[in-house]
């Protein structure tokens, strides 16, 4: 496979050649095509009952959080285009905790900052660091939970772990930075002091675009392997659809 130039979604050549290994009437990639379909996908087949596709959780997830972002066909923003979206930073988020649930790298950048998939995404396949991974983990729980600008963790978790989830974020575009750090720390115990963490959402999409391309660098390294949380055939069940054109 030909290595991936660095900002743009690559051809699914290599898809070609696993046609013939395709059931014509309901297309089930073997476990060892899992990780080349799912990242490489969609497909148009050919079957006696007419046309259809057969996509990747993987690809639909990148379709519709470029949609709602309102990026191009390669995660890009054109210029002018407006990319804040909470409806794409909650996607964006999904998309990390599907990464992070279906795929591991043996050769991670640093270990995860907390247990969540999201933290693991972050830690396998981006740059950012273990505070910022489990700050978006919040912002992840306060949009994903009841879409709100507030995450307050359960009480019986740690006090470190706990005092790093809580969050009164505040969600912008065309920041300095992907996270803006409160001067003080928000409580719900005093809800009307502390200041709220900004988050760029812009700038989150494009931190998620990059981990799915260094995903796919890691995969044609030789180096990136199917979670061992579940086995192939619950992970092929869930990942892949079809339908017809």
């Amino acid at each position: 496979m030909q290595r991936l130039r660095p900002i743009v979604d690559p051809a699914p050549a290599e898809i070609a050649r696993l046609v013939p290994t395709l059931s014509r009437d309901v297309p089930r990639p073997s476990p060892s095509q899992l990780l080349t379909l799912w990242l490489y996908l969609p497909l148009r087949i050919n079957t006696p009952q007419g046309p259809i596709q057969l996509r990747s959780s993987l690809e639909a997830s990148l379709t519709n959080c470029r949609s709602a972002t309102n990026r191009d066909a390669n995660g890009n923003v054109p210029p002018g285009a407006d990319a804040g979206s909470w409806l794409g930073a909650i996607g964006y988020l999904a998309l990390l905790d599907q990464i992070g649930g279906a795929v591991t790298n043996l050769q991670p950048r640093r270990t995860p900052s907390g247990g969540s998939r999201v933290e693991r995404a972050l830690a396998h396949f981006t740059d950012v660091t273990g505070d910022e991974a489990t700050c978006l983990y919040a912002l992840r729980n306060s949009l994903a939970h009841d879409f709100s600008l507030v995450n307050v963790p359960p009480a019986k978790m740690g006090s470190m772990r706990r005092r790093k989830l809580t969050r009164l974020f505040t969600l912008t575009r065309g920041a300095p930075a992907l996270i803006q750090w409160p001067v003080s720390d928000w409580t719900p115990k005093r809800p009307n002091r502390g200041d709220a963490t900004i988050v760029d959402v812009q700038l989150l999409g494009d931190l998620v675009e990059g981990a799915v391309r260094e995903m796919r660098r890691v995969y044609d390294s030789g180096a990136l392997r199917i979670s061992s949380d579940v086995t192939p055939a619950v992970w092929r069940q869930g990942r892949f659809f079809a339908h017809a054109i």
